[in-house]
């Protein structure tokens, strides 16, 4: 005998579905302010921006603080879920994973922002899930010869900060633009494969990328 499976949730109704598009909007608001001025842009502009009230914001979020440390869960939240559904398929998983990236992120990862907040409880689970999900990306790459045996998966993180900045353009032109230039990484990235000795530096580990996301004296990540 077979148990049949449960019901799936009712979609959120009246109240319940206007408090959740309400918060959709103001978080990725809140991206854009942060990406195009910084840390320091005052919430009143995130409200703005939002076309919210700011009495709205600190409802739901009672700080700045409180208000990024949700933003970088959903950044993490996001790459890891990519990644995942980048995995299989034919071809490149990190080229899927890049042009993924590049084509739906709402914003740059806010690096910035994040190194302002102490961590909060769960992140450090995240992030080490996020590195599990691109070391499983570069090494069906590897193993296909389609990166340097060298690549790392704070390699892949420290080229998103590269190829997603911020454009005084409009999205889709944006888009364009970043999308041109990880072609270019990617024609880069496979020359290197046969030829290691044009690529110069050192490359990044997991420890220095974390380093780069959190303030000085901060808990990791």
């Amino acid at each position: 005998m077979t148990s049949e499976a449960p019901d799936p949730e009712p979609p959120p109704r009246g109240r319940q579905r206007e408090a959740r598009d309400n918060d959709r909007i103001l978080l990725r608001a809140a991206r854009e302010v942060f990406a195009a001025r910084g840390w320091q842009a005052p919430m009143s502009a995130v409200a703005e921006h939002a076309g919210i009230g700011i009495a709205s914001i600190y409802r739901r979020y009672p700080s700045k603080e409180d208000l990024v440390l949700r933003l970088r869960i959903l950044a993490i939240s996001e790459l890891t879920r990519v990644a995942t559904e980048c995995l299989p398929g034919e071809g490149s998983a990190v080229a899927r994973f890049l042009r993924r990236h590049v084509g739906e992120a709402p914003a740059p990862l806010m690096l910035g922002s994040w190194r302002e907040i102490a961590t909060a409880p769960g992140i450090p689970e995240l992030a080490e899930e996020l590195r599990l999900a691109l070391e499983a990306l570069i090494a069906r790459d590897a193993a296909a010869r389609l990166v340097p045996g060298d690549y790392t998966p704070a390699d892949l993180m420290v080229a998103i900060v590269h190829l997603r900045p911020g454009l005084p353009t409009g999205h889709e032109r944006a888009v364009e633009l970043h999308l041109r230039h990880v072609d270019y990484y990617l024609l880069g990235l496979a020359a290197s494969i046969d030829d290691p000795a044009r690529v110069s530096g050192r490359g990044s580990d997991w420890d220095e990328w974390l380093s780069f996301t959190m303030r000085n004296g901060a808990e990791r990540p």
